[in-house]
């Protein structure tokens, strides 16, 4: 894709993923208005609606160039042989309203089919979802789209983006998933350890209908013995490796409902 953008450090590419008119563009409408003037970067594009950049001072870890992109499903380039992908991370925007919901299911099926065709899954590639249309009429429960769209546990936002409430907090995440990332695979000479705490974004966020926990390097160690002095519960669970990320790490959310004996 050409561009008239000035040369930065590093490149960072978002891709805004879903049906039709589900808000996506609304979410590029939201970003573009938001940022500084002089963050703003130009580009040769025939559909601004659809295409944006910015720079993004990032600290100790320099300053990175920002393309954010929107595609529709059933409209995805070809895939030339031997190509690369066109995007660093996704953001599948769905929109919550239930007459749209298979809709919205049908493009999670054409996201992992495009990404089959770079050999990559969903648990490859730095991905959040964003429910929109959360101020509209007849809307499905987060929790219910959770169950159904979301069985990896992928970090999720309620939004309403024509209004920009959840525009910011869906934009930084990804930001955060996928800058570490490009930074694992190609670390900077001086690249500081951590780009999330740089980025003033919390590296575990809540998922909607979910409680809030800490990151792992901040929970005590687990003992053969609880707070309360009864015996602990030892439950084994196998996961698969192709359920974690590049770096070995992954995020399991685990529901444990106590019953009377």
């Amino acid at each position: 894709m050409p561009t008239t953008m000035a040369t930065s450090t590093r490149i960072c590419r978002i891709l805004y993923y879903g049906p039709p008119n589900c808000g996506k563009r609304a979410n590029l409408a939201q970003i573009q208005a938001s940022l500084p003037p002089e963050h703003r970067l130009a580009m040769a594009t025939s559909d601004p609606s659809r295409e944006l950049a910015f720079n993004l001072r990032n600290g100790s870890q320099g300053d990175w160039q920002v393309v954010v992109q929107t595609m529709d499903v059933g409209r995805e380039p070809p895939v030339v042989a031997g190509s690369q992908p066109a995007f660093d991370g996704i953001v599948f925007v769905c929109d919550s309203r239930a007459d749209r919901l298979d809709e919205c299911l049908s493009a999670m099926e054409g996201l992992k089919q495009y990404l089959d065709c770079w050999r990559m899954d969903i648990m490859s590639v730095p991905m959040v979802l964003q429910y929109n249309r959360r101020d509209g009429d007849q809307i499905v429960s987060v929790d219910r789209l959770e169950s159904l769209i979301n069985p990896w546990g992928l970090l999720a936002f309620p939004a309403a983006a024509s209004g920009g409430e959840g525009v910011r907090e869906t934009l930084k995440a990804v930001l955060s998933l996928t800058i570490s990332q490009l930074l694992q695979k190609s670390p900077p000479a001086d690249a500081a350890p951590d780009i999330v705490n740089s980025l003033a974004v919390d590296s575990n966020p809540p998922v909607p209908g979910t409680t809030h926990t800490p990151n792992f390097a901040e929970t005590p160690a687990a003992t053969d013995q609880s707070p309360t002095g009864g015996a602990a519960i030892v439950i084994p669970v196998a996961v698969p490796r192709s359920a974690l990320g590049p770096d070995g790490k992954g995020r399991i959310i685990l529901e444990v409902q106590v019953v009377d004996d």
